[in-house]
């Protein structure tokens, strides 16, 4: 998900009274900018915004400044092949996320590096599911380090969440106010972790937060109290697949219920063509590749754990038409509006990644093998874009919100659940390719 800008404002050294004064007479001074810069000519103007940018993104840091060169520099589609095994890539992002669990002294994961604020705070959120990736990747490496860090998230999840049982939205430095769909999130990585280690705790915490969501979700299905910029979304379809595994969980069954109801809700959004109303972060824009996999995601999952061809047919609408649009063009847009009219201006990574991940498993369940094939396309480009080399352990291993860099998404920052969405796709590839040979 998306986090919102965050500008700190540095203390002074004569400690906390000099820093309020500070941040106190910053309004004036920057209106009093703000004025003498309207007066310039506008070609001027333009040059300093982008001065000023260029030094609140820190682009005078060797590691940021050879970003953006190479990003700019860049062909759109991506470089010509991959510098490594997909083994390689796996291992680097996964001491990537390392990186951000350390940065954070190992309480949940850091959501992002920023290139203006380096390291952020931790986000319960994507931590919540990276526990499932880390557990996938511990075994699949044979990292036992990287399963003592799950259990450990799993541990710091649980002193996180409020006392109503949901977790809290954005990072942990914001005063915390419950979230739907990042308690989905964090059940579903708490599940996965009762599964690993056997502790009740895990479980039981997981249930708590179902229990709210139930509560918060309104009769037709939606949830529109606790969520993000105050809207209903059908993007929450990956709140609802935590909620049906959680009823196989626990046996309890109103969290399938639930469930249902809210995909019920979510598919009458979808149209012929696969497009889904209410799948953007904000009202009226349009919707990110990374919420339009979400969405596909929750209904294809959901299905499988169902065993229904109910909610996979609707998970392959929208797959089948994004398909379409990466045959034809060799690569999606960040963001479609309805009527698939694309913003080829930036590749949303992490949607990018995420698509990859549906396809795979959208060929694993249906046999398709257009999926794989786009699939296997697709993660080439995303992991074409992250540097194995790198002298600096904020990069290496890293994946950026959008490519080219500056692109609107995670704008000059690279996400965690970036990522972990591309180790889950590159693991989900594997698979598939394991199977592939065992048929032939």
């Amino acid at each position: 998900m998306g986090v919102s800008q965050k500008v700190g404002v540095a203390p002074s050294p004569n400690g906390v009274g000099a820093a309020a004064s500070e941040t106190a007479n910053q309004p004036v001074r920057a209106g009093l900018r703000a004025r003498a810069v309207r007066r310039l000519p506008s070609r001027l103007q333009a040059w300093l915004r982008a001065v000023d940018d260029a030094a609140h993104q820190r682009l005078y840091r060797p590691l940021h400044f050879l970003t953006l060169i190479r990003d700019a520099r860049a062909n759109p589609s991506g470089p010509a092949r991959p510098e490594g095994e997909r083994r390689q890539y796996v291992r680097a992002l996964v001491d990537w996320l390392k990186r951000g669990h350390d940065a954070v002294g190992g309480q949940g994961v850091a959501a992002y590096y920023g290139f203006a604020e380096g390291w952020s705070a931790a986000y319960p959120e994507t931590t919540g599911y990276i526990i499932n990736t880390c557990l996938e990747a511990a075994d699949r490496l044979g990292d036992p380090d990287l399963a003592a860090r799950a259990r450990r998230l799993a541990d710091w999840e649980l002193e996180v969440q409020m006392p109503e049982g949901a977790w809290q939205s954005g990072l942990t430095t914001v005063p915390p106010v419950p979230a739907v769909f990042n308690t989905g999130q964090v059940i579903q990585g708490l599940i996965a972790a009762h599964r690993a280690f056997g502790h009740a705790r895990y479980l039981e915490a997981a249930a708590r937060g179902g229990r709210w969501l139930v509560a918060n979700q309104d009769v037709d299905g939606a949830w529109r109290r606790h969520t993000y910029r105050g809207f209903a979304n059908s993007y929450s379809t990956r709140v609802a697949w935590p909620l049906v595994d959680l009823a196989r969980a626990t046996g309890e069954r109103r969290f399938e219920e639930a469930a249902v109801r809210y995909l019920e809700w979510a598919a009458r959004c979808q149209d012929e063509s696969g497009w889904f109303d209410h799948c953007s972060l904000e009202p009226g824009e349009p919707a990110l590749t990374h919420t339009l996999a979400y969405t596909m995601e929750g209904f294809l999952e959901s299905s499988v754990l169902l065993g229904t061809d109910r909610w996979l047919r609707v998970a392959q609408r929208t797959a089948d038409s994004l398909l379409h649009r990466y045959e034809v063009r060799r690569h999606l847009a960040g963001a479609y509006d309805r009527g698939w009219r694309g913003d080829h201006s930036f590749a949303c990574m992490t949607g990018c990644a995420q698509v990859g991940l549906v396809w795979c498993r959208l060929y694993q369940v249906t046999g398709d093998a257009r999926y794989l094939n786009a699939a296997l396309k697709i993660n080439d480009f995303v992991v074409t874009f992250i540097d194995l080399r790198s002298a600096w352990p904020e990069m290496r291993g890293a994946v950026k919100g959008s490519h080219p860099v500056w692109g609107p998404y995670m704008r000059f920052r690279l996400p965690s659940w970036a990522a972990k969405f591309t180790v889950d796709s590159l693991l989900r590839e594997e698979e598939a390719l394991a199977g592939l040979e065992d048929r032939s």
